[in-house]
């Protein structure tokens, strides 16, 4: 597995002690040389992809939450409450559309990746003009790189739309700030990246098999930022190229879905961030009430904390909205790792009629609890998603299709649920389902709100919701800061 602390490890099992590099000797002439050198500068890059609190960032002085850390000032749980799955238990400015420029949180912690991207191309610059290691090893490394500066632009124009990304090792020490590029020139960006290092014979297809390595950048991964790069773009061609060519990568779906989640590697799981005993998942602390005892699914089924004559509390931060909850079948599998009672530490059994916010998403657990929180690994992207990716862009490009069908239907022949007619009646009809189906599958996996984004039913949703969203608030807004320190140069996202 792979894991970043910011001393900058070396590449380690994470069950071993992690080894680290003392930087303060380092100069040019005598780091870039071994592929121990290459290790160490890459794996830094991995700094912000824990499921950890977050990091210290020497460049700034400054600590920052990491991108998919459950917590709700993070990338990851900030994008959910803004939208229709999720919701914060009582109130909170991106729950309810209230982000300004000086929000902070989720906003400064996702920007602080700019500063990653420069590091990347550093990074890149300095293996590339080394002579230490084979080419073969060399290539890998910036391959590696490469992937991952490509998702962190990706991650950027998630947010906020395209930046000044600097990608031009020259300009690494000119303080001269870019205005930002149109958004053609942006995705040509990221795109160059991925095709770069897909391009790279050395660069692995995938590390399934390899639990160690697990968590690094891939071929297979960085076919996966395309998909959603495309996905975004809406080009749908593309798209489907790119699904089918990771449906050829001899990924497959689990048998059970609440399986995909109590393994940290299996064959469903195409990138996923290891969480263990150095660096915990907080997501099922997160969601759980702080008078948690012992809860139940619509199955009976119970999921019991500590001890009868105890109970685990946790943070009551989010939850799921109920609205969202009743849209499942009744038989849907899905909804075993969603809890609709509990019993509350006093052993009074708590539902949405006596006071339940909202169910409570499980979907990330285990047993082993340590400092508040799981050794669950993170999904960052699965095969279900692929082949609901595929399935959308097959229907825009040539309606629902037999090829469409029968790559959802996988999706919702393991759920136990069948596709109505009425879901095939129409290419329309088509797109409204398979949004509904991505929610059911990749609920509390952080891509919401780009699934609605892109069906252009974001704002309407939150509106409906009674939030006064506007237009503009599909991107969040620049932080203040950057625009004072741009001097005009860098311009605000409209509206704010």
């Amino acid at each position: 597995m792979i894991c970043a602390t910011a001393m900058v490890p070396m590449f380690t099992s994470c069950d071993d002690m992690l080894e680290t590099k003392n930087f303060t000797d380092m100069s040019p002439t005598n780091f870039f040389n071994t592929e121990g050198d290459f290790d160490a500068a890459v794996t830094g890059l991995y700094l912000p992809l824990t499921t950890n609190w977050g990091y210290s960032d020497g460049g700034t002085g400054k600590w920052y939450n990491s991108l998919f850390n459950a917590d709700i000032n993070a990338y990851y749980a900030a994008g959910m409450v803004t939208t229709d799955i999720m919701r914060h238990y009582s109130s909170y400015v991106y729950d309810e559309f209230n982000v300004g420029p000086s929000t902070g949180g989720a906003i400064s912690t996702t920007y602080n990746v700019l500063r990653f991207v420069t590091r990347a191309t550093d990074v890149i610059n300095q293996i590339e003009n080394s002579n230490g290691a084979t080419d073969a090893i060399r290539t890998r490394y910036i391959a590696e790189a490469k992937t991952l500066r490509a998702f962190y632009m990706y991650t950027l124009m998630d947010f906020f739309g395209p930046l000044n990304v600097k990608l031009d090792p020259s300009t690494l020490m000119d303080n001269t700030i870019e205005p930002r590029p149109t958004s053609d020139v942006y995705v040509g960006y990221i795109e160059k990246d991925l095709n770069d290092a897909i391009a790279t014979a050395s660069f692995p297809d995938k590390y399934n098999d390899n639990p160690d390595d697990w968590g690094r950048m891939s071929k297979a991964i960085a076919y996966g930022v395309k998909l959603r790069l495309y996905m975004h773009e809406k080009n749908w061609q593309q798209a489907k190229a790119t699904a089918q060519t990771l449906m050829g990568m001899g990924y497959s779906l689990l048998n059970s879905y609440e399986s995909v989640f109590t393994s940290p590697v299996n064959n469903e799981l195409i990138w996923s961030v290891p969480s263990n005993t150095a660096s915990d998942n907080y997501y099922v602390t997160e969601v759980l009430p702080n008078d948690f005892k012992k809860g139940y699914n619509n199955l009976g089924r119970s999921y019991i904390r500590g001890t009868e004559d105890a109970y685990f509390s946790g943070w009551k931060v989010y939850c799921m909205r109920w609205d969202f909850y009743d849209t499942f079948e009744a038989n849907d599998t899905r909804k075993q790792v969603i809890l609709c009672e509990y019993d509350n530490s006093k052993g009074e059994r708590i539902t949405r009629e006596n006071g339940m916010v909202g169910a409570i998403p499980i979907k990330y657990m285990d047993t082993q609890f340590a400092n508040w929180g799981t050794q669950t690994a993170q999904p960052i992207l699965r095969y279900a998603e692929v082949l609901l990716s595929f399935a959308e862009a097959e229907n825009e490009l040539n309606g629902p299709s037999a090829e469409a069908v029968r790559a959802l239907k996988q999706v919702t022949d393991r759920a136990g649920v069948e596709i109505p007619a009425t879901a095939t009646a129409s290419k329309e009809s088509f797109r409204n389902y398979l949004l509904l189906e991505r929610g059911h599958e990749l609920f509390g996996e952080g891509v919401r709100r780009q699934d609605l984004i892109r069906h252009g039913v974001y704002i309407k949703l939150a509106r409906e919701r009674g939030n006064n969203a506007q237009d503009y608030q599909v991107l969040f807004p620049i932080p203040q800061f950057a625009i004072t320190e741009s001097n005009g140069i860098l311009e605000q996202n409209p509206g704010y």
